[in-house]
């Protein structure tokens, strides 16, 4: 029973989407895009970039968490825009998103896409305490990214949630070295299945372990063991990973009513194994919890804000934390060549 209604849902949520986005790759094949480029033949080259993006992406979300851990106030909303303005500027297609960017804070993280009434991100407020699971991707010509992190916004030593944390990641740790030509889909996400059942969340994974992605964020191969279950037509479970595949790693676990957990990565199967894409973005229990002492503190934590100066926090310089390597890289490519740039990059760039 447990896995029908896993297929069910799992019908619901990606089904859908995978026969469009096979419909839309046609129809760019057939030269009618509403990409500049039309279908741009460096997939792989594209697809490295959409994942920096996201990280980028990952890292600001991270950031904006820390600054309510701090006081300040953002609902889900707010902190999904300010997400996306930030891939934009650092190369995201602004007028043909890869998704609506899911920003799912506490009751909200245990549905799997966020706030069903407002596209993944709603009008909840963020609160210290909260697990939020932040899912989003970028494209760069045709092609997308979809990458998720979860976060507790001030760390937590609630025992249910570090074991689910560590159920999620270690179940997606067993499955990377089998991520190569030839694997069956439906092995990865057996493996996964069985640990996470195993941990005690069996009846919270209620999703397939991962799908492929290219122009859509959702294509076949499906990754799901529920393979010979004919009630969902899921057939091409059975089929084998392929060198032109780009896939994800998503394993997650949604306790309702309390909050979800979920951590997604990206790949590119090759013939000598996989690329893992999303390497450099942490997803360990440190990065999971915000603390404090993450960032240094900045004047307007401790200075009221006014309607006449709303662009104070762009305009100061962010800190140093835990994403040196990352800001190191985005000041290279941006500051440099233009002093001028100097406090927007620093602004901007910095939360990477």
């Amino acid at each position: 029973m447990r896995t029908v209604v896993a297929l069910g849902l799992l019908a619901l949520l990606l089904l859908p989407a995978a026969a469009a986005c096979e419909t839309e790759a046609a129809r760019l094949l057939e030269g009618e895009t509403p990409s500049p480029e039309g279908l741009s033949p460096a997939k792989d080259s594209a697809i490295r970039e959409t994942t920096t993006i996201a990280e980028i992406g990952q890292a600001h979300a991270r950031w904006m968490l820390w600054r309510v851990l701090m006081g300040e106030e953002f609902t889900e909303a707010e902190i999904r825009d300010e997400i996306d303005r930030v891939m934009i500027e650092n190369g995201s297609n602004p007028d043909w998103p890869s998704f609506g960017t899911i920003v799912a804070s506490g009751p909200n993280g245990a549905i799997p896409h966020g706030d069903p009434e407002n596209e993944g991100a709603g009008p909840r407020i963020v609160q210290p305490g909260d697990v939020v699971v932040v899912d989003l991707g970028a494209r760069v010509q045709d092609w997308v990214s979809d990458v998720t992190r979860t976060y507790v916004v001030g760390g937590t030593d609630n025992q249910t949630i570090i074991d689910a944390y560590m159920a999620v990641y270690d179940a997606q740790n067993l499955t990377f070295p089998l991520i190569e030509t030839g694997t069956p889909a439906w092995t990865l996400d057996d493996i996964a299945r069985t640990h996470i059942d195993e941990q005690g969340f069996g009846d919270y994974f209620i999703h397939s372990l991962g799908h492929g992605f290219g122009v859509c964020v959702h294509e076949p191969p499906l990754l799901s063991s529920g393979y010979d279950e004919p009630l969902f037509g899921l057939n091409f479970n059975n089929e084998p990973l392929l060198p032109t595949d780009a896939i994800t790693i998503e394993p997650g676990i949604y306790l309702d009513g309390w909050f979800g957990i979920r951590l997604e990565d990206d790949f590119l199967v090759d013939n000598d194994g996989h690329e893992y894409l999303t390497e450099d973005l942490p997803r360990d229990l440190d990065w999971f919890m915000i603390m404090e002492d993450d960032y240094e503190a900045l004047p307007w934590h401790n200075a009221s804000m006014d309607d006449e100066n709303p662009t104070m926090l762009e305009e100061l310089p962010l800190p140093f934390g835990l994403i040196e390597t990352i800001v190191i890289a985005c000041v290279v490519a941006a500051v440099l060549p233009s002093r001028d740039d100097e406090v927007t990059c620093q602004s901007e760039c910095h939360a990477h």
